[in-house]
């Protein structure tokens, strides 16, 4: 419900794809917001898809319209792809077609989330990753050092642990 909402969301999903040309980023609704009300949650997948879009998000997550009120049926699911399809056709080129002025809102709202992100990882560099993560500093969700969900999974390596795919992503191999 927030006034220009759409524009702040183009701005932070166009930052990104600029940032990471290349990259096949993935693109979700926002599932948080969802209120219950199947009407308005049809419509900001609509909007989030046509902002996926336009801005060249590589995997498009797609909302549906009860999500927030119970597992989807499969016509909810159809409606979303329905939604996304048509959405994708009569926007297809939009992203081509459209510039961004300089000292607008989609400009700007990019600039502060690039200076908030220098902040915070100013931030994190003298907090160190596991202090931040237990006061929360990452979208206000909080997980202590020593529990959480996961760790009865997590073990000490052995000595004769070996996992080829961390050699590979240093180069060691």
């Amino acid at each position: 419900m927030m006034e220009n909402g759409f524009l702040y969301e183009l701005a932070q999903a166009q930052m990104t794809r600029e940032i990471f040309p290349k990259a096949p980023l993935k693109y979700m609704p926002p599932t948080k917001f969802m209120t219950g009300n199947i009407f308005r949650g049809h419509i900001q997948d609509a909007l989030f898809n046509m902002i996926g879009n336009w801005t060249h998000q590589g995997i498009q997550l797609l909302g549906m319209p009860t999500e927030a009120i119970h597992t989807p049926f499969m016509s909810d699911r159809y409606l979303s792809i329905e939604n996304a399809k048509y959405i994708f056709n009569n926007m297809k080129d939009i992203g081509e077609e459209v510039e961004f002025k300089e000292g607008g809102i989609v400009k700007s709202r990019a600039k502060k989330v690039l200076d908030d992100a220098i902040v915070l990882l100013e931030t994190l560099e003298q907090e160190g990753l596991f202090n931040a993560l237990e006061k929360g500093m990452f979208a206000d969700v909080k997980r202590p050092k020593n529990g959480g969900k996961g760790l009865d999974g997590v073990t000490l390596k052995q000595v004769h642990y070996s996992n080829p795919f961390v050699e590979l992503m240093k180069g060691k191999r």
